[in-house]
Parts: structure tokens; sequence; C-alpha cells
């Protein structure tokens, strides 16, 4: 267990996936600095109710540990952040934001048992499949080629960051407590926005 600087948002990060940020807040700028100066990371949770400006929310408990991999000043007194998804957290306990959200963690770790390692190249194609459909519906949904890890918890993790889903989806798809249950939900995900696409494009 630890305590961690906490950035709650309006969509969860999956690990091995970016976020770019504008921070305009004083708290988070202060965050953001300390965290460049201490060279430390800090967790990203989904907003599940409320607003990311001015506190008040309800917050998940599953997020991600985020690394900073750059940060810009920007001419108003804004920070431009980029930082990328690095391990699964479970927060535990809540501290009191004084003066940004703070709260004590734990570390997941993944489990890939060998099912679940076989099955990437499928849900890879059906990954691509709904894309190619989006892209064909004039949607940009980010980059259309893409090259996953050669380890399966890893490969998972990105499967799921360039999926087009919804925030809360993408929140159950990180919150699943395997790597084995959360490909099974990203395959059914995919079979459905599959179906649906097809029907708007008058595909067979």
């Amino acid at each position: 267990m630890e305590s961690m600087r906490m950035f709650p948002l309006g969509n969860p990060l999956m690990p091995f996936s970016m976020v770019k940020l504008r921070i305009f807040e004083p708290r988070y700028l202060q965050m953001i600095d300390e965290c460049v100066e201490q060279a430390a990371p800090f967790g990203i949770v989904l907003i599940e109710r409320g607003f990311e400006v001015g506190g008040g929310d309800q917050r998940s408990t599953i997020g991600t540990v985020a690394q900073l991999v750059d940060v810009t000043d920007l001419p108003d007194g804004e920070l431009a952040v980029v930082a990328v998804g690095v391990e699964r957290i479970r927060v535990l306990e809540w501290l009191p934001d004084d003066p940004y959200p703070i709260a004590r963690v734990e570390r997941l770790g993944e489990v890939v048992s060998r099912a679940a390692a076989a099955r990437i190249d499928q849900i890879d194609r059906q990954l691509r499949l709904v894309l190619a459909f989006v892209s064909e519906a004039g949607i940009d949904v980010g980059p259309l080629e893409y090259e996953l890890s050669t380890q399966p918890e890893v490969a998972a993790h990105q499967l799921c960051g360039l999926a087009p889903v919804g925030a809360y989806d993408a929140q159950r798809l990180l919150s699943a407590p395997s790597v084995d249950e959360r490909l099974e939900l990203l395959s059914a995900f995919l079979e459905e926005e599959t179906e649906f696409l097809r029907s708007q494009l008058g595909g067979s």
C-alpha cells in the first residue's frame, strides 16, 4: 500500500495507453509540478458521478498509474501534459483533498492463462474489423494501424485502449479482475459493435 497523488477524470486510462491533459486548476498545476520535481507518478480514476472541476465527485476504485512523458508550459500559465498508463491500481482509502486528491492505493498484478494468450489474435481481428467499419462511417477513432506487444497481458490492455468504447464500458474493461475476463468482455463489446455497424452501413 502507498499514498499516491490522484487525478479523477471523465475517462479512464488504460495501462500502456497515452493521455493528453490540459491542466489549469491551481491544485493540479501544483500536483504536476511536484510530480515533475520528484519524478513521481500519479493515479487516474474515472469520475463516476460529478465533474472534473471543483471536486465533490464520486470516483471509481480501480484506476491506473500514470507516468509523465512530457510537460509543456503554455503562455496562459496552463500546462500541456502527456502521460502513459503503467499498471492498474485499487483505491483503498481516499485521504483529504489538501490541496489535490490523494489516496492510499495498492498496485494490481495481472495473471495470464494460456487460453487468454491464445485469444489475442482473434480479438485483434475483431478490433481491426470494427475500426475499419468505423472509418468507413467517417468517424475518427484514432490510428487504424498499430502493433501489439508480444506480452499477452500488455497486448490485452492495448486492445482495450484502442477499442472505440465509452467511458463506462472502458471502466468495466479496466476493472475486470483477470486478463481472461477482460478479453471475454472486450470480445463481447466488439461483437455487439460489429453487428451495429453492419446494420448501419447496410453490410452483411
